[in-house]
């Protein structure tokens, strides 16, 4: 008998210890990036408020040879809010409710499930969930944008390719490769990385440039910089054509801060000079002061016959963004 009341008590202290445990005992988020579930009452989805969240999550992911949205939404009600949809990995609810005197928006992560991002809205009426939401539209954007880079990092940096040594030997500091990037192409201060899947292929290319080389750090200068090299150490399929910026469409210019520095971000199109391939880009250019050099990684995707290439940007961007670098000076910032 108290061999069975040691077992039962070991048992019940195990299960007291899970729910009271940290983030470890929470399920995984379930969704890919770019999925945003919406919890709304059906008499506000398709009214304003309805249309403003619409609005938002079906903007146009950027720089994409087809249409694409944001982001991929699924409409639920509060009433059906439960279970499994509380592990989604994207999460908007509103609540519209008298009672609710002052209104506010709440960012929280991980309440539910791991990599999680949620928004709740408490307003009192719909005119002024309309009225918040409409002046916090970029902040919702980057929330759920940026959450799924961080996660798909986070998931990169726990199984990472082996080809990342390279990365680290030659250039000195860390990306993290997620599973299936292989080394295609080396030579002095250019590395050339593949992932090959069925019909499809992301990369991600490496340069340095001497700094004292470099005239300028202006967007149309280092877009130059970047076609001198894609014709130099990218050849296409076709003998003698290469890849190059696809110059018919605007490329459009960040300067977001990741790995503790500040970087020009280019994202655009690009094309094969001489043969029919073409594709999304973003190319990161990082001026490393210390070690007297412009860095250039600049990731790329090519999948004609796939209907959803922001997620396979989202992937190529994490990866850059996985960057880190030891040594680091104020100047760099």
């Amino acid at each position: 008998m108290k061999t069975i009341y040691h077992i039962l008590l070991f048992v019940i202290v195990g299960l007291i210890a899970c729910k009271n445990g940290p983030d470890n005992y929470k399920p995984r988020s379930i969704g890919a990036p770019g999925e945003v579930l919406v919890v709304v009452d059906s008499q506000y989805w398709t009214t304003r408020a309805g249309k403003s969240i619409r609005e938002l999550v079906d903007l146009d992911f950027p720089a994409l040879p087809q249409s694409e949205s944001m982001f991929r939404k699924t409409h639920i009600t509060s009433g059906s809010f439960e279970n499994h949809f509380k592990t989604y990995r994207n999460i908007l609810v509103v609540n519209i409710d008298s009672t609710n005197i002052a209104s506010r928006i709440d960012y929280r992560r991980d309440i539910w499930a791991l990599n999680q991002q949620i928004i709740e809205f408490y307003v009192a009426d719909e005119a002024e969930f309309v009225e918040l939401f409409n002046h916090s539209t970029d902040d919702i954007q980057k929330y759920f944008y940026n959450g799924d880079i961080q996660a798909l990092v986070k998931a990169y940096k726990k199984n990472p390719a082996s080809v990342g040594r390279h990365v680290k030997a030659k250039y000195g500091f860390d990306i993290a490769f997620p599973k299936g990037y292989k080394l295609k192409k080396d030579t002095s201060n250019f590395s050339w990385y593949v992932f090959d899947r069925l019909e499809s292929q992301q990369g991600l290319l490496v340069y340095e440039w001497d700094l004292d080389s470099v005239k300028s750090m202006e967007p149309r200068d280092l877009l130059s910089l970047r076609n001198e090299i894609l014709h130099q150490e990218v050849p296409g399929s076709v003998e003698g054509s290469f890849m190059t910026t696809e110059d018919r469409f605007s490329v459009l210019l960040d300067r977001p801060k990741f790995g503790g520095v500040r970087w020009i971000e280019l994202r655009g199109l690009w094309r094969v000079q001489g043969d029919f391939m073409g594709g999304p880009f973003v190319s990161y250019f990082y001026k490393d002061v210390r070690n007297n050099r412009l860095v250039m990684l600049d990731g790329y995707v090519y999948a004609p016959r796939k209907q959803n290439k922001a997620l396979y940007v989202r992937e190529v961007e994490a990866m850059i963004k996985s960057f880190k670098m030891e040594v680091l000076t104020a100047s760099n910032n």
